[in-house]
């Protein structure tokens, strides 16, 4: 497959994720633990499947986000996440190690002399400032917990969406 489209179904996939959680508050129980750890292994399999998917392209953009998502799963294992400090630490930390993935292939695309490079660094912007300020609104209770995850995954997604169509749109005025 195309790397652009592996990259876009998966970026749909975190905009499902994303609105699954949204809606998942009112409708099950209020164990943020179970769904972030649930979350996080839905990420490292999405992204586990981009890197196989995308091999020959030598991105590797996906298995350093599985990665990061085994150390957060880890941590969500091993802390107490049901208090909302340990649940904004787990995100931050993941918030940290993404923005490093994030300006990894930032800096792939400007050694290259692309200007998708500017685009990263935009995003990457954009990825930390709604990072934290999901991570500042963790205290209330659960419900509302997953909600803002919910939102975090969405407005992630969407900013995932956005390179793989320039990309796509780009290819298609060129031929």
């Amino acid at each position: 497959m195309k790397k652009e489209n592996v990259d876009l179904l998966v970026a749909i996939l975190l905009i499902i994720i994303g609105m699954v959680l949204m809606v998942l508050p009112h409708t099950s129980n209020d164990n943020v633990r179970s769904i972030i750890i649930c979350v996080m292994s839905l990420y490292i399999i999405l992204n586990f499947g981009r890197y196989f998917l995308t091999f020959k392209a030598k991105d590797y953009g996906g298995l350093h986000t599985a990665l990061v998502s085994i150390v957060v799963a880890v941590i969500c294992v091993i802390l107490k996440i049901e208090q909302a400090k340990y649940l904004a630490l787990a995100v931050l930390i993941w918030i940290t190690l993404m923005a490093l993935v994030k300006l990894k292939k930032a800096d792939y695309f400007h050694d290259r002399h692309n200007k998708l490079w500017i685009l990263e660094i935009f995003n990457l912007g954009l990825f930390i400032l709604v990072g934290i300020l999901t991570s500042i609104n963790f205290y209330y209770n659960s419900q509302v917990q997953i909600l803002i995850l919910g939102y975090f995954f969405l407005i992630n997604g969407i900013l995932e969406v956005i390179e793989p169509l320039i990309i796509k749109l780009n290819i298609k005025e060129k031929k």
